[in-house]
């Protein structure tokens, strides 16, 4: 089941930023083949022109959006709500922490002032996006990666550095985490393992990145993302392949396939996935994956 982001306008569908490239040239590499879908409608009427990130909704069931245009709602089945009614920005950079959102990225010219300019720093919401405020490297710089462990622990690596930076205090002071990583994305599951996709295979910490080693015989992977209580994890990575994995395991199995427009990825606590694209949103419910692959 494929559900329709709203579409762009034509003088704005080339916009892509350097996470997407980066993310897309990383699955085209590997050799992504697309699929063929069928869209549905979605409730936003705003054009959506790049989605940067899913992560769990705080207030309601479901996910939220972290786009060029600002943070939509999203049902567990892929259904794609309003905008949320708060400061609109470019949202780079996007996780949950409990309650608490963390965000980073670049104003546009209706985000209040207070944000910052000409990137947004760390910014934090207690409301699930509807009001935020300006915490940490405010105008200065630009996280495109974010995650956060289930200790509340949040990793960020920022656009001008590989280095990993570490937070415990809800974004409000960062220190160096003592690694630094090429990386696409990284996750934490329930154990506190860091799992990051570099362009070299997946990375694991388990010593809240201080250091990093090859996962071994790992699928090449460029989108990662945890479920809500971080017990599931969902890659996708060469020729379009879906793989999960549980918390602490060191095996991944092959679930599905999807296509080459594949944004974000996430996976709901039951084991669904939804694989946002570029034109819509398609959700894998977890009796329709084929493990046998």
């Amino acid at each position: 089941m494929t559900r329709l982001l709203p579409a762009p306008t034509p003088s704005a569908r080339g916009v892509v930023t350097a996470t997407g490239v980066a993310l897309a040239a990383a699955l085209a590499l590997a050799g992504c083949a697309s699929a063929t879908t069928t869209p549905t409608e979605s409730a936003s009427e705003i054009p959506i022109t790049h989605v940067h990130g899913i992560v769990p909704n705080p207030t309601e069931p479901g996910f939220l959006l972290g786009t060029h245009e600002g943070i939509f709602t999203v049902s567990d089945d892929g259904q794609v709500g309003a905008a949320v009614a708060g400061p609109t920005f470019d949202a780079m950079g996007l996780t949950l922490t409990g309650d608490t959102l963390l965000a980073s990225g670049h104003p546009d010219f209706t985000t209040p002032a207070e944000l910052g300019s000409p990137h947004l720093g760390i910014i934090r919401s207690t409301d699930g996006a509807q009001s935020w405020e300006p915490l940490a490297f405010t105008g200065e710089k630009d996280f495109h990666v974010l995650t956060a462990g289930p200790d509340q622990t949040v990793y960020g690596i920022t656009t001008d550095s590989s280095q990993i930076l570490t937070s415990t205090n809800l974004g409000e002071t960062w220190t160096p985490a003592g690694s630094s990583l090429a990386a696409f994305n990284l996750t934490v599951d329930a154990t506190g393992r860091i799992i990051a996709s570099t362009p070299n295979g997946l990375q694991l910490s388990t010593n809240n990145a201080a250091t990093f080693a090859p996962w071994e015989e790992a699928p090449l992977i460029a989108l990662l993302n945890a479920s809500p209580d971080q017990q599931r994890i969902v890659g996708l990575g060469a020729g379009g392949k879906l793989w999960v994995t549980a918390a602490g395991s060191a095996e991944w199995t092959q679930v599905g396939a999807a296509s080459e427009e594949a944004q974000v990825i996430a996976i709901t606590d039951s084991g669904d996935i939804l694989v946002v694209e570029r034109n819509g949103i398609t959700v894998l419910p977890v009796e329709d994956q084929d493990s046998s692959q």
